[in-house]
């Protein structure tokens, strides 16, 4: 996908390139313009000046594209299963599809009600499955805070659910949980001052400290990926059996940079395929005498996790 769009009126200037599937987490700061990104995309803007592509085709008029705004918009004189039928009757998805998706998000016993009976949450869960009915190959959604009146458990399902479409076509997932994106983005974009500061693989940003992302790194645990913050974890020269931290894990110290008071420490593991990363005050990088290359072990709580 490629965007090069302006706007006078509402001063903005977004300039992107990415892949065409995958998912693309934007975050920044509240205002930063996170939201004027996806309508911009979307078309709502009718000053916008620039190009759109995906596909290497423009956006306008050829591409099909879904948009879930902040604040859920259900047709309020149909039932919750009509205005899913609806959504149907615009996509090569069927009632098979939906039935699953109603499902997997808890839905059932929503179908006969009208939207005006339904919570923030509820409301959120059926334009959520609305959205997924409309994906489609090569098909661009726009996502914006989907889930934030959703429970953890129901963010969780949400997030597998990205996971499972997220290979047949391009989201763009706008959150202010940092830890989603880092969960399930492809790439990240960094939104400030309506332009985009800071461009990267989800891999990179993690470990890039820039501006408000907190470092973090996947951790492998019992065949499972898990994300762990570097503020998270401590550091030991000795196992502990006796203590309450759930993960040790025998280290090699790679790398340390220090900025004030405070150094990150790169530590490698599981034959040294795998990093992860400890956020320390120097202090403590002195008392316990850390330098490149030095066997320790990395200690984290698993309540901790991002699950």
């Amino acid at each position: 996908m490629k965007i090069a769009i302006t706007s006078k009126r509402l001063n903005y200037r977004y300039q992107i390139e990415c892949a065409d599937k995958g998912v693309v987490g934007v975050y920044g700061i509240s205002g930063s313009g996170k939201s004027s990104l996806l309508d911009a995309i979307a078309g709502y803007h009718e000053d916008r000046l620039g190009i759109v592509e995906y596909n290497n085709k423009e956006l306008k008029g050829i591409i099909k594209c879904c948009y879930m705004s902040q604040h859920p918009i259900l047709f309020a004189h149909w039932t919750v299963e009509e205005n899913l039928q609806f959504a149907l009757t615009h996509t090569s998805q069927n009632s098979k599809d939906k039935d699953q998706l109603v499902q997997r998000l808890g839905c059932e016993k929503l179908l006969k009600m009208y939207p005006n009976q339904l919570s923030g949450g509820e409301k959120q869960r059926i334009a959520f499955v609305r959205a997924l009915l409309q994906i489609e190959e090569n098909s661009l959604v726009l996502l914006d805070e989907p889930f934030s009146a959703l429970d953890k458990k129901m963010r969780k399902i949400a997030l597998d659910l990205l996971e499972q479409y997220k290979q047949s076509c391009l989201i763009l997932l706008v959150t202010h949980e940092i830890a989603e994106l880092y969960q399930v983005a492809d790439a990240l974009l960094y939104i400030k001052n309506s332009t985009v500061s800071y461009q990267n693989s989800i891999e990179m940003a993690m470990a890039s400290g820039h501006e408000s992302l907190p470092v973090a790194s996947t951790v492998t645990i019992d065949g499972q990926p898990r994300i762990v913050f570097a503020e998270d974890v401590s550091i030991a020269l000795q196992k502990n059996p006796e203590s309450s931290i759930s993960y040790q894990l025998e280290s090699h110290i790679t790398a340390l940079q220090t900025q004030t008071n405070v150094t990150l420490v790169k530590l490698s593991y599981s034959n040294e395929e795998q990093f992860i990363y400890a956020r320390l005050m120097t202090d403590s990088i002195k008392k316990l005498n850390l330098f490149a290359g030095k066997k320790v072990f990395a200690c984290f709580k698993c309540s901790n996790f991002m699950d």
